[in-house]
């Protein structure tokens, strides 16, 4: 199928009526706005799943002894998995600074422990969607894995009240890609901390 597009350099801020020729912006992109929400079709179609920590999890600090929470995708999937979403949520008190981030790894058996392991879940929740990956709170890896992003900071306060409350999202927007033979997880770096993690991915072919 063809289309016909004109670029243009300003949103018209009226209607064209008629057969008009497709929006396209200054680099010749093609204007288009959203419907459903930003993954909405892609979960509507049974393509998303999660993981997510059942109970308070421990995690390792930057450790081929791991724990936290792993999605490994294994190496005869087919699949990569496009890193949509990571939550991560404090679970018990802190005593110390600390950094709670996003790694990767190859590929390794994963326990499943606190966790919705041993496989994602579908996002259509109560769909028989059947993801690839692997899910687990622990595992041993072959090295510690490679720290991609930052996830949150952790503060404490040394004088009054110790107190502590994070929450923290990051809309990863398939910004990170886990092919066949890796796995990523969410780890702690400087000090160890307890969290409830969540992570969410679309399952496309290579």
């Amino acid at each position: 199928m063809l289309f016909q597009g004109q670029v243009t350099q300003a949103i018209a801020a009226v209607r064209q009526s008629g057969n008009p020729s497709a929006l396209q912006a200054q680099l010749g992109e093609l204007g288009v706005s959203e419907i459903l929400p930003r993954y909405g079709a892609l979960a509507w179609s049974g393509l998303v799943y999660f993981a997510a920590n059942t109970a308070a999890q421990a995690l390792s600090v930057n450790s081929g002894t791991f724990t936290g929470l792993a999605v490994a995708n294994p190496s005869n999937s087919g699949k990569n998995l496009v890193i949509l979403d990571v939550t991560v949520g404090l679970a018990a008190a802190v005593s110390a600074v600390g950094v709670i981030v996003l790694g990767y790894a190859a590929t390794v058996a994963l326990t499943t422990g606190n966790s919705t392991g041993p496989k994602g879940l579908p996002v259509l929740v109560g769909s028989s969607g059947s993801s690839v990956a692997n899910v687990g709170a622990s595992a041993t890896l072959g090295a510690a894995p490679t720290v991609l992003r930052p996830l949150a900071g952790v503060h404490w306060i040394t004088t009054g009240a110790s107190t502590a409350n994070i929450y923290t999202k990051d809309e990863v927007a398939g910004a990170i890609i886990i092919p066949p033979g890796q796995l990523i997880c969410i780890e702690a770096l400087v000090a160890a901390e307890s969290i409830i993690g969540g992570i969410s991915w679309a399952e496309l072919p290579i």
